[in-house]
């Protein structure tokens, strides 16, 4: 049923002009959230996490609704650039392009640490636009038939996706995509309860993160860089390429924590900066340390 309404989905997508696409998409948010309370008391309990009584609950109740239609209608145009590519062309500027061209030329590829803000997934059209094969670690779908579905669109012109799970099969096929020469792209602000996570601090509380984007450049040489996506009117968007430097002259478990600590910092300079686009529904601190745990 899944891989049905999936493929049903993609056909419609197809014949909708984008203005409608974008008016049902947004009516379907708006549904979602009015009738969701979980989602609602999740984003509204991270807000008072993150900035306490210094912004009222007013605007909490604001930023939440927002961070909810953004995250959705960027979902929503990932699968509208993937039945229609050529629409997100002109869409997306990008700066500091040239940081994944010098990855490229060194040979050892690139991770692009990423978060959920905005249309996070559907900037990397940007960079197939550049030339770059991109793949996208993300958790499996539950229906088995659409994670096969998926995989085997292998030549579709859109980001490829790697499954987190199983660890094993993760791990070989992100090492492959840098041997490669290509861009192996990670989101890295969710609570993250499997191996290998540190515990940064983010908006003034520790938070289990995902160490893996550091670990892979700090192993292989592979660039390191940050890539978000900020609203730059009209419906367009600028993304902000950077370099996360690995410090060679620590030990490497301690320069994994350190990049790791400099990557969250940046995206909680860009939730800070742009509330609304992040996803606030996510309990980012869930975790806590377990015992010999950093």
């Amino acid at each position: 049923m899944s891989r049905f309404l999936f493929n049903l989905l993609y056909g419609v997508i197809r014949s909708l002009p984008y203005w409608l696409y974008h008016a049902l998409a947004l009516l379907g948010a708006w549904v979602i959230y009015s009738v969701s309370a979980r989602l609602r008391r999740n984003a509204l309990e991270s807000l008072a996490i993150a900035f306490g009584d210094t912004i009222s609950p007013r605007s909490k109740d604001v930023i939440a609704r927002e961070s909810f239609l953004s995250l959705t209608l960027g979902i929503a145009d990932l699968a509208f650039y993937i039945a229609r590519p050529g629409r997100a062309a002109d869409v997306f500027s990008l700066e500091g392009g040239a940081y994944l061209q010098e990855a490229r030329q060194k040979g050892a590829g690139a991770v692009v640490a990423v978060a959920h803000l905005g249309p996070f997934a559907a900037m990397l059209f940007k960079f197939l636009y550049e030339g770059h094969k991109v793949w996208v670690v993300m958790r499996p779908p539950r229906s088995e038939a659409l994670r096969k579905d998926l995989i085997s669109r292998r030549d579709t012109f859109a980001p490829q996706p790697i499954y987190s799970t199983p660890i094993r099969e993760c791990v070989v096929a992100c090492s492959q995509v840098l041997r490669r020469n290509e861009v192996l792209v990670m989101p890295v602000d969710q609570n993250y309860g499997g191996p290998g996570r540190v515990f940064v601090d983010f908006f003034g509380r520790k938070a289990a993160t995902a160490a893996g984007p550091a670990a892979y450049a700090a192993k292989t040489g592979a660039a390191l860089l940050t890539a978000f996506a900020r609203p730059n009117g009209r419906g367009r968007w600028k993304i902000t390429v950077a370099p996360v430097a690995i410090d060679r002259t620590v030990p490497e478990q301690e320069a994994i924590l350190k990049a790791t600590q400099e990557i969250t910092a940046r995206v909680e300079a860009e939730a800070r900066a742009n509330p609304g686009e992040w996803s606030w529904m996510h309990r980012r601190w869930k975790a806590v340390p377990r015992e010999g745990e950093v």
